[in-house]
């Protein structure tokens, strides 16, 4: 079992420091089969870390971690790393006393992220050391049906005519109708108008559309939609796959109307 919290940006994210950095940890929720709870809240090339745990003793132990961003695994994962610390503090019900606030360095955490979804994380409290394989916690989904003006960004390759090889932007209007695990979407960009029929899932609170599309323009394949996220003002996302000329690889969103 495993808590999320969020910050007040949940797009703080996963928009970060550069385009590595886009798959956001705002709550990076972790379902293991260790007992306690791990949170995770991004910004930026920080990741604050949350260990709710129980000691040797059975009682239930905080630990805290600001790891910032390290690099990247060849594998192009990315790494963040810092040391952690046990804090302690006065009674929640009783007078405020911050000099009974305490903060122990007790070892390190390092967190690696493996895909989209889900990460490796490893810490160490006075010499012991975890290793743990942790995922999104999905506590509700979302809906994205509505209509909305914005657009599509994406790069074409491996074109059946290399001169179509390049870079697409097209804005215009879209209406997405969402309905449990199915999601439609009909498009009127400046290049043609589309429809879209996917299954969607969850991971967090990023969601996936699989399904396949056609045009008016004679454009036709299948296609996936993921880190979808809804927020008050628009939802965005990115998008990949193929038609009966080309592959394509991008980022597409808008605002609500």
């Amino acid at each position: 079992m495993v808590s999320c919290r969020f910050n007040a940006s949940a797009t703080n994210r996963f928009q970060c420091v550069d385009d590595l950095l886009r798959e956001s940890r705002e709550c990076f929720g972790f379902r293991t089969l260790a007992r306690g709870r791990r949170v995770f809240l991004q910004q930026g090339d920080v990741i604050f870390v949350d260990l709710f745990v129980y000691g040797s003793d059975g009682r239930p132990t905080w630990y805290t971690a600001a790891a910032r961003l390290q690099g990247t695994t060849v594998e192009g994962e990315l790494v963040f790393g810092g040391d952690l610390f046990q804090n302690t503090g006065p009674y929640f019900a009783g007078p405020f006393n911050p000099a009974n606030v305490g903060s122990r360095k007790v070892g390190t955490l390092t967190f690696e992220s493996a895909g989209v979804d889900n990460g490796n994380i490893t810490y160490t409290v006075d010499g012991n050391v975890v290793t743990k394989g942790v995922t999104r916690q999905l506590w509700t989904f979302e809906n994205f049906s509505g209509n909305y003006y914005g657009g599509v960004i994406y790069d074409l390759t491996q074109c059946a005519n290399p001169a179509n090889d390049g870079h697409v932007e097209e804005l215009g209007a879209f209406n997405i109708n969402h309905t449990g695990g199915t999601i439609t979407m009909a498009t009127q960009t400046t290049g043609s108008s589309c429809n879209f029929v996917a299954s969607y899932s969850q991971a967090g609170h990023m969601g996936t559309m699989q399904g396949s599309y056609s045009c008016s323009n004679g454009v036709n394949g299948p296609f996936t939609a993921f880190e979808m996220e809804k927020s008050p003002s628009g939802m965005t996302g990115r998008v990949q796959g193929q038609n009966n000329f080309c592959q394509f690889d991008g980022h597409f969103g808008g605002l609500l109307r």
